[in-house]
């Protein structure tokens, strides 16, 4: 990892003086609005705004591939689409939230 977010709860961003830079081989630590970590997004006030927004769109994009298998004349029964989507969709939604 050569990322590094600096986690405040103040109003402006405070310069990120990393003083000495730890080894990390050829690639040099930069600092990052939105830092990646065990699937999880966190920003610098740790509000989860960007980590539901991923997953948000993504289990939109989701419901809305389901919405093709699933047409009036020939498709899949409604019990079968809510099955569909309690496996598919919900996971995507509620990944996190404990």
């Amino acid at each position: 990892k050569t990322e590094v977010c600096h986690f405040s709860c103040k109003q402006d961003d405070p310069p990120l003086d990393l003083g000495e830079v730890p080894y990390t081989g050829n690639t040099s630590l930069k600092p990052v609005p939105v830092l990646r970590h065990l699937g999880f997004y966190l920003d610098k006030r740790l509000t989860f705004r960007a980590h539901v927004r991923f997953y948000g769109s993504r289990a939109a994009s989701t419901a809305q591939s389901l919405l093709m298998l699933g047409n009036s004349i020939r498709g899949m029964l409604p019990t079968q689409r809510r099955k569909l989507y309690k496996s598919c969709v919900v996971p995507l939604m509620t990944y996190g939230c404990q």
